[in-house]
């Protein structure tokens, strides 16, 4: 017996026989809810880490993704514009056990999340973070989506995009990034590639480092490290490396618009979308697990092509030709 029959079957027995199939017959029978019996409000909260473009965006996307659940509400909560008692009030109060899920843009916000802010027992979830194992402590970790690519498909998007590359100088502060050095190292192996340590421990040994590392590499790699990373380094770097025909490597939009042959780079938008379907699985009852995040390479074929590099004829995703 098809679903049809099973339910006129159902209603000729409950509404009479010859009743058909009306709304008002199934609704007496609970197989539709009342009318005005509308599924309940879930409320989430987003608390942002600063007033920035970066987050915005993060924050729009979010919404975005969750357009099409019209029983899902979003309140956003600036924590700058939170002073101690606004936020012990706002996360401690009563509305607070109103809102199912906590979500976290940008390393303050989720640290002020992860140390209390938000109904106890509430899940939460993070994103717009880099190296959030530095943000939560290494024996405490949240859940979410951080800004770190994977080292090892680093290393493979850089033999993709760059084939002719084989010996990559890192440059990076040895007390801050040695970890990722050995990740890069050992990942390079399995690559074909060599990764050739640059340590420079000040922001002065950049120029005597580089100089006598020249030779060693076939390209440059430039990675998140608060000891070298400022703009006018980045822009040194680039133009010292350009008058030597090595490509650089770096990891957001500024270093392709400055000069780097490739370029790792993020769509705001795109990873508030990629959070917003992470939080409707935490929402139905799903573990939550970290996640790396959505990126793009770019290849600044200009750059290729003033260094003697070789572009590809068809790159494949997620590389492309930069805008």
């Amino acid at each position: 017996m098809n679903l049809v029959k099973f339910l006129a079957f159902l209603v000729s027995k409950v509404c009479g026989p010859g009743v058909p199939l009306t709304v008002s017959c199934l609704i007496l029978f609970g197989l539709l809810p009342a009318y005005g019996n509308q599924s309940p409000t879930v409320r989430v909260a987003i608390v942002v880490s600063k007033n920035i473009r970066p987050y915005l965006e993060a924050v729009e996307g979010f919404e975005s993704g969750l357009i099409d659940n019209a029983d899902i509400k979003t309140q956003v909560f600036n924590l700058e514009k939170l002073g101690d008692k606004g936020r012990v009030e706002l996360f401690r109060g009563p509305g607070v056990k109103e809102f199912a899920l906590f979500v976290a843009v940008g390393p303050e916000a989720a640290l002020a999340v992860w140390k209390g802010l938000g109904r106890e027992g509430a899940p939460k979830i993070y994103f717009m973070v880099l190296n959030p194992e530095k943000v939560f402590g290494p024996k405490k970790r949240g859940c979410g989506i951080s800004l770190n690519i994977p080292v090892k498909t680093q290393i493979e998007m850089i033999g993709r995009g760059l084939p002719s590359v084989r010996r990559l100088g890192l440059l990076y502060d040895p007390e801050l990034n040695s970890g990722f050095f050995r990740k890069a190292a050992g990942a390079a192996s399995f690559s074909g590639l060599t990764v050739v340590p640059l340590r420079v421990p000040s922001k002065k040994d950049i120029p005597s480092v580089l100089k006598r590392q020249w030779k060693d590499m076939d390209a440059l790699w430039l990675i998140p490290d608060r000891t070298i990373i400022s703009e006018s380094i980045v822009k040194y770097v680039i133009k010292e490396a350009f008058l030597r025909k090595v490509p650089v490597i770096g990891y957001n939009r500024f270093f392709y618009e400055t000069g780097a042959a490739l370029a790792f780079v993020f769509d705001y938008k795109e990873l508030g979308q990629q959070c917003a379907k992470k939080a409707l699985r935490i929402l139905s009852g799903e573990d939550c697990l970290d996640t790396p995040p959505l990126f793009h390479v770019w290849i600044n074929e200009g750059v290729a092509e003033k260094l003697g590099l070789k572009p590809s004829d068809k790159y494949l995703s997620p590389i492309r030709s930069g805008p």
